[in-house]
């Protein structure tokens, strides 16, 4: 059974483009704002044309359409854009569909805007601006405001922009981070109407540009503005019961009817996103949406446009089918996710769970490679998030970094560093590593004193229960104690804990001041930390340890991979890797750089592309063999 769709065209318009259907043309981009408000240059001034694209030039990067290039084309998202590049391959342009702005938005009515960057480093926003700054195609990003708050309760003390602090490396964190992370919890505001018109203008002109969704009930939607009271309801579905349950976690049983509210303010908040793709997709454009709060858009879209491409990128783990049994919403997350052509996953095991999920569950046909429905074959892949290597490089080598690795070197007297940077949560698995460090020292007595681990510890971005989260932080702080109580003395901590956020700087001194990166994590999707300890390492040829359970141990095959709760076998490989020798180290390092520049952010988006128009031109028919696993239901 299908969901509803938003309210859209008619039945006798369904067809048409959306610059010709009247019921799409008359409606607002913001509540009570009509296209007549716009100045009439606004967008116009503000197309950009990929560098990478010479106009008149028959030039396309790699993996995308070649037809893909910077032709006229008559009418476009908006009024006033005359000409965009397109893909008549695929049709056009690429929309991509993110929870939250990478901002925290700061608001003083009558007044700009203040955008404050929350993120200097995540691979999903390294995909969003390769779209947007070298792919043939105009690239457009939906996503929420986030939680507004008054520029007046912002703290005076927090952090600049020019040098923000870098939450973990992680795809699967939203990109405007969680309000956990903000201080204080953000009021009631009323945006009035001129203030929405005029944040929509400055994201458009931001160096991603972003088509803002203003959530909020229809009660509170008017003609003068909008009200936002309770903002981080929106999140409350995704992270409380999907995104804990994918890790798999789950909450023990809350107040009745409050799995409901939750539930509810996460299917508007679909229909919200819908709505907006919608009043700015024309058929042919692709669609890629990401992540576990939008599970629900892919088939509200296709009840809209039933031939609509669309490809969905989750960046966290998937359950195994007997955890995804447990979810009271299985069905209506299952049937939302496979109104895609295309859904991917970063590890093979997770998209072996989905298949084993939509067999078991929904009674589908389903492999490791396909699932089909009752109308259509959606593809499963596995297209492992990159990151940016450029601007790794640049960023690990500025001068500012450089002064500080070597300031942590001098501070250690040329011991050996092993270097971890986790969540504060229990995913990251922080108590296992202390424990399997406490076990090197001890079996390996030789290395007291002549080893260090810098573990750092950043704010968690999953919700978790506030005992929960403080007992679990004192039970690391305990035994960091232990450990430096057994083996240390005045002038020698062998554990440096710090719980904190990292400045860009700071983060990459560590990562290039590190002999053996150590990641013990139980379950994420991709941190992509590990990816740049690689690339930072590639003057000293530092080997990594990480676990199996990690989604980037599939990515890093030529690591040292270990099980994080098998203590004794986990100090052993701390010991084989700080004895490597120099051709092993050198062996290793090699193997791990060349896949990780290879299949860096412009190999993922080239090959999502590639992939989302194999997905859509392929025959849908049950002679074609389906490659992959069987799945036993």
């Amino acid at each position: 059974m299908g969901l509803p769709g938003p309210k859209g065209p008619s039945q006798g318009e369904i067809r048409l483009p959306p610059h010709a259907c009247p019921s799409i043309m008359s409606g607002p981009v913001t509540p009570g704002i009509g296209r007549e408000s716009y100045d009439q240059d606004y967008f116009e001034r503000n197309v950009r044309q990929s560098p990478s694209v010479t106009p008149g030039a028959d030039s396309t990067l790699p993996g995308f359409p070649a037809t893909c290039r910077n032709d006229p084309r008559p009418g476009s998202y908006f009024d006033g854009v005359k000409q965009v590049k397109q893909s008549p391959a695929l049709g056009g342009n690429i929309i991509s569909v993110t929870f939250t702005v990478p901002h925290i938005l700061e608001y003083r009515e009558g007044a700009d805007w203040e955008l404050r960057r929350c993120y200097n480093r995540s691979a999903l926003l390294d995909a969003l601006h390769y779209l947007s700054d070298n792919g043939p195609c105009n690239h457009t990003v939906v996503a929420w405001t986030g939680e507004i708050r008054h520029a007046s309760d912002s703290d005076d003390d927090a952090v600049p922009d020019e040098d923000p602090p870098i939450a973990p490396s992680s795809t699967s964190i939203s990109l405007g981070g969680n309000a956990r992370m903000q201080i204080g919890p953000p009021k009631n505001v009323f945006v009035t109407r001129a203030d929405q018109l005029r944040l929509e203008r400055q994201l458009h002109e931001d160096d991603i540009s972003i088509l803002p969704v203003w959530l909020a009930d229809e009660k509170d939607m008017t003609s003068g503005g909008i009200k936002l009271y309770d903002q981080s309801r929106w999140r409350r579905y995704a992270e409380h019961d999907l995104c804990a349950l994918l890790h798999y976690r789950q909450h023990p049983p809350s107040e009745p009817y409050s799995e409901g509210v939750r539930w509810a303010d996460y299917y508007r908040m679909n229909q919200l996103f819908a709505q907006k793709v919608i009043e700015n997709y024309r058929p042919g454009d692709i669609i890629i949406v990401h992540d576990y709060y939008l599970m629900l858009l892919p088939l509200l879209l296709r009840e809209r446009y039933p031939d609509i491409s669309i490809a969905f990128y989750l960046h966290t783990p998937f359950a195994s089918s007997e955890l995804i049994r447990c979810l009271g919403r299985r069905q209506s997350i299952l049937e939302g996710i496979l109104g895609s052509n295309l859904v991917v996953f970063q590890s093979f095991h997770y998209a072996q769970h989905f298949a084993n999920s939509c067999a078991r569950i929904l009674g589908l046909e389903a492999t490791s490679r396909t699932v089909r429905t009752a109308t259509r074959r959606v593809r499963v892949e596995v297209i492992p998030m990159g990151i940016n290597i450029s601007t790794v490089r640049s960023l690990a080598w500025k001068a500012t970094a450089t002064e500080k690795c070597s300031l942590l070197k001098q501070q250690h007297g040329g011991k050996k560093i092993i270097v971890a940077y986790d969540p504060k949560d229990r995913l990251g698995g922080v108590d296992k590593k202390l424990l399997a460090f406490d076990r090197f020292l001890n079996k390996y007595p030789e290395y007291q004193n002549r080893v260090v681990l810098i573990q750092v510890m950043s704010p968690t971005t999953m919700e978790a229960d506030d005992t929960e989260e403080s007992d679990y932080a004192t039970g690391v702080s305990e035994l960091v104690s232990e450990v430096n109580r057994k083996y240390g003395s005045l002038d020698y901590m062998p554990i440096q804990l710090q719980s904190q956020s990292l400045t860009i700087d700071e983060y990459f001194a560590l990562l290039r001041s590190g002999h053996v990166a150590l990641f013990t994590s139980v379950r994420d999707g991709m941190s992509t930390t590990s990816l740049e300890y690689v690339v930072c390492q590639q003057n000293s040829h530092g080997p990594i340890i990480i676990s199996e359970f990690s989604g980037t141990a599939s990515s890093l095959k030529e690591a040292i991979q270990i099980n994080p709760w098998d203590t004794d076998g986990v100090a052993d490989e701390i010991y084989r890797a700080l004895n490597m020798s120099e051709e092993e180290r050198q062996d290793m390092h090699a193997a791990m750089h060349k896949h990780v520049t290879e299949r860096d952010v412009r190999y993922w988006a080239t090959t999502m592309v590639r992939r989302l128009k194999r997905a859509v031109v392929a025959p849908d028919s049950k002679s074609v063999a389906a490659k992959g696993l069987p799945i036993i239901g």
